[in-house]
């Protein structure tokens, strides 16, 4: 069987069997397809492992980060593995296949004291400019709906650090309003509970409130305007709408707001462990990078954003973390 119909069968196998998402199988379709034009040879039985090596050479001589490389590595564990199981090669030549150089000690981006203010500030002016007009049309309430969906999202994304992924998955039956919490369901399993500001519970029931005059048949948290669960991409437009209304001029994304608000609690002296389970980190590893930033920096931050926003509790005492 030639390459291009092995991924074909593979990204097939990933949509019907393993339910992959569209980004998912996108990304295998990429490093596979660039990975085919690389192969002298079409047949994906003879494929060897210096083939692998060779190949794995050639990205680390080009523009691609350490990441990238371990993506592209990990998409050849995964196709090759299935053509293992299938029949289709004898063994898999990328079994053990791993980068050469170490990996980059990359600096977590973390937005500054006015980016966080004036980013935060977005959606709730547009909640002020939409209140008067709100029953005046469906589109009207839907602008309305969506400006008080978009304000907890924010709040969200830099008062508890939740991954974009975790966000879109959370469901209407993990916020406990009563308890200031919410409960997060983390990669593999690796769920928490996370303590909620008076303020963010707030804009969470007045949320709630607008999305329980809808019709709808879903339990996702966060819809959109056709009642459905909102998606990553639909989040990270939501994201850059409210970033260009804030006027911040240079490249963010979703996830710089839970690098800020990890780098924010560690200039505050909380705990790096503390920090680890806020955060759904499997490895302190991870966590650790947060105490190599600018503590200054983080403290100038910290002082000029209210304080109620990121977990009121989190000076010197121990925040209320459980694991699920």
């Amino acid at each position: 069987m030639d390459v291009q119909q092995a991924i074909a069968q593979f990204l097939q196998h990933g949509q019907e069997v393993r339910n992959l998402s569209d980004r998912t199988l996108r990304a295998y379709q990429s490093d596979l397809t660039q990975f085919n034009v690389a192969m002298d040879t079409s047949l994906a039985g003879d494929i060897t492992s210096e083939h692998l090596e060779g190949y794995l050479d050639k990205l680390g001589t080009g523009p691609y980060r350490d990441t990238s490389i371990r993506r592209k590595i990990a998409a050849l564990k995964v196709f090759f593995r299935y053509l293992e199981e299938k029949g289709i090669v004898n063994e898999s030549p990328a079994r053990k296949l791993k980068i050469k150089r170490p990996v980059e000690s990359r600096i977590p981006t973390v937005l500054s004291a006015r980016e966080i203010r004036s980013l935060l500030a977005a959606p709730k002016q547009q909640i002020v400019d939409l209140s008067s007009a709100r029953e005046a049309s469906a589109g009207a309430r839907n602008r309305y709906f969506c400006a008080i969906r978009d304000n907890v999202i924010l709040e969200l994304l830099f008062s508890t650090g939740i991954r974009i992924g975790e966000l879109v998955a959370l469901n209407i039956t993990d916020v406990r309003a009563s308890e200031h919490q919410i409960q997060i369901t983390g990669r593999a399993t690796r769920g928490r509970i996370v303590p909620l500001s008076s303020e963010l519970v707030d804009s969470l029931v007045a949320y709630l409130d607008n999305r329980g005059e809808r019709t709808l048949e879903t339990n996702a948290l966060f819809v959109g305007r056709s009642g459905t669960r909102l998606t990553i991409y639909s989040i990270e437009n939501i994201f850059k709408k409210h970033v260009r209304l804030a006027d911040i001029k240079r490249h963010i994304t979703p996830h710089a707001l839970r690098h800020t608000m990890a780098a924010m609690l560690v200039s505050r002296g909380t705990d790096i462990r503390e920090v680890q389970e806020i955060l759904g980190h499997a490895s302190i590893l991870s966590t650790q990078v947060y105490m190599k930033l600018p503590i200054q920096k983080g403290r100038r931050a910290a002082a000029a954003v209210p304080a109620m926003r990121v977990f009121p509790e989190a000076s010197a005492a121990k925040l209320p973390i459980k694991k699920r």
